[in-house]
């Protein structure tokens, strides 16, 4: 019975990882790319835009970037953790 609780777990955290992993490419997708962000290296985006960034969509896309990242390492984490609680199980 143990047995086959963790094995729905395994199949649920692969559901969410999947779930996790095509948020990722979607958030990535939508981000726009740092070549214009050049100006960093020399100061010059030190500007009304620089002193605001956490309010604008690219420093939203990169903190959810960020949170979907911690997610999937979680879930990693409890896969491995509930796949050897089901092996030992199965001794």
């Amino acid at each position: 019975m143990a047995y086959d609780i963790y094995s729905g777990l395994l199949i649920a955290l692969m559901v969410v990882m999947v779930l996790l992993a095509i948020g990722m490419v979607v958030v990535v997708m939508m981000q726009s790319g740092n070549q214009n962000n050049l100006g960093a290296i020399t100061g010059a985006a030190e500007s009304f835009f620089g002193k605001n960034k956490a309010k604008t969509m690219e420093a939203k896309f990169k903190r959810l970037t960020v949170i979907i990242a911690i997610a999937m390492l979680v879930c990693s984490i409890l896969f491995f953790v509930f796949y050897l609680l089901r092996s030992a199980l199965k001794l």
